[in-house]
């Protein structure tokens, strides 16, 4: 079955950012396929320093890091969730994708040929979420990720959500399940076809 992993960006209990992701991955599971949500936040992950030798990192980090990689090789595709802080992706997202690379060649990236959906939040209305979606884009394309069609952007997120977690926009509401379906949907046209992802 066809594992979607989606990844939220933020570390705050009870963020908005996680809520759009878990709309998303209800997606994802309409048409079959297995979601998994990770939340960075119990991760404890440490700062990347440009070492790709997991023995650069001190015993305790190494968990962390190797329970981060795992749950990322046996995903079939990625749901990316980031909110906007000072127009751009947050610092725990960037840190998390940066450790990716650890105990892998520099080329093929892990997320090579596997396909990623991008959505951000942002807590005003001023547009800036298209920063952050426009950042995840080319860092996903940089690491060799097939980028799905339907991207999300949330303006003034705090009061996006009901008291049940769910967009009041129906629109927002709709979106965030296409790109999860989009997500599930190719990354299971990609698994059948790898020659595809090379």
């Amino acid at each position: 079955m066809t594992t979607i992993l989606g990844l939220g960006g933020s570390l705050r209990a009870g963020s908005t950012t996680h809520l759009a992701l878990q709309v998303a991955l209800a997606g994802v599971e309409a048409l079959g396929a297995q979601s998994q949500h990770l939340d960075l936040a119990t991760f404890r992950l440490p700062l990347f320093n440009g070492t790709y030798d997991l023995d650069g990192y001190a015993a305790a980090e190494q968990a962390a890091i190797v329970q981060l990689l795992e749950a990322v090789d046996r995903a079939r595709g990625f749901i990316l969730a980031s909110p906007t802080y000072h127009n751009t992706i947050s610092g725990a997202l960037k840190n998390a994708l940066d450790i990716l690379e650890i105990t892998h060649d520099d080329y093929p990236s892990r997320l090579r040929g596997k396909v990623v959906g991008l959505v951000s939040v942002q807590g005003g209305t001023s547009g800036t979420g298209n920063n952050t979606l426009t950042t995840m884009l080319l860092a996903a394309r940089g690491m060799g990720a097939w980028v799905a069609p339907t991207m999300v952007s949330i303006p003034g997120s705090r009061e996006a959500f009901d008291e049940g977690g769910l967009p009041r926009n129906p629109a927002i509401h709709q979106r965030l399940q296409t790109l999860g379906m989009e997500v599930a949907q190719a990354s299971a046209m990609f698994a059948a076809q790898p020659h595809w992802t090379t």
